[in-house]
């Protein structure tokens, strides 16, 4: 898992977990943080798997120390996928 660090400005995060009555939770308490901005969420409507924000890096990092020491969600940077990216003849 990639290591965040924080610093100035914001970025998009994924924020996942195997139990998405946590991960349910985790977006409900976020809608009281107005740093936190719910993009997204990845999964059944009821019960996702992943969530996308858009969140300053500091406060991604304090969540990532956080959720290592929960061990219940993860959170990483959501980078571009890139078609065929490492992909040869």
């Amino acid at each position: 898992m990639q290591i965040i660090e924080g610093g100035p400005g914001r970025g998009r995060y994924l924020v996942s977990g195997k139990d998405s009555s946590k991960l349910v939770d985790f977006i409900e308490q976020a809608g009281d943080d107005p740093t936190l901005s719910l993009l997204d969420t990845i999964g059944q409507q009821d019960q996702p798997h992943t969530a996308v924000f858009d969140m300053p890096h500091d406060t991604a990092a304090a969540l990532a120390r956080r959720f290592k020491d929960e061990g219940i969600l993860k959170i990483e940077p959501d980078r571009p996928l890139k078609m065929f990216s490492g992909w040869q003849h």
